[in-house]
């Protein structure tokens, strides 16, 4: 009776144990924007937006992609000269200050698969227009060719987009920086960085 009573319990642990990890693994994880009084956030998209040194720069975190930690970023060049970066010089950094650089792109097909299409929020343009209706985010973005393939310029009034992809931190981090640094004025060669603030909701 005593050995059966044993085994009993054992299962009812060994239950318990398979439920919570069960809710664990299907907990709903949100990144959400944080207040920062150097940005302006646009609630429905959850987008943060940082103007410096003529550039507008917009991130938006993409949580209907569940592979990877993902964002859409914007810059939009306001300046009346060109503005160049290099995409591959983002990354992230987690609570524990652990600095995360974006997958590789031959890795993409294998966290997000053979034909996934990034989308930014429907929300997001309207709410940039509201904000200002300067910036221009009707048609395709105008990034100008260079004989540098990895550096990105924009011309004067035109913008750039494109997706930042990271192995997830979400899971474990409370708290992420989305760090593009380094927008180089062709100018006076001003180097702007942009730091967007997130934080993690489970549940």
């Amino acid at each position: 009776m005593k050995k059966n009573t044993q085994i009993g319990s054992k299962f009812i642990v060994i239950f318990i144990c398979l439920v919570l990890l069960s809710c664990s693994a299907f907990q709903t994880v949100r990144i959400l924007p944080v207040f920062d009084p150097e940005a302006t956030i646009l609630p429905q998209s959850a987008a943060v937006i940082h103007e410096k040194n003529g550039i507008t720069a917009m991130a938006v975190p993409l949580n209907d992609v569940k592979a990877v930690d993902a964002f859409g970023i914007v810059i939009y060049n306001n300046t009346d000269h060109f503005v160049s970066f290099k995409q591959k010089d983002c990354w992230m950094l987690d609570q524990a200050r652990h600095k995360t650089k974006t997958i590789d792109r031959s890795q993409h097909t294998f966290y997000l698969g053979k034909n996934f299409k990034p989308k930014l929020p429907p929300e997001f343009p309207v709410e940039v227009f509201r904000y200002n209706k300067t910036i221009r985010m009707q048609g395709p973005p105008v990034p100008l060719p260079q004989e540098d393939i990895e550096k990105t310029t924009i011309m004067p009034k035109r913008r750039a987009q494109f997706f930042l992809y990271f192995r997830k931190k979400s899971i474990s981090s409370t708290s992420l920086r989305v760090i593009v640094p380094k927008i180089r004025s062709d100018f006076d060669d001003t180097e702007t960085t942009f730091v967007f603030k997130f934080e993690v909701r489970k549940g």
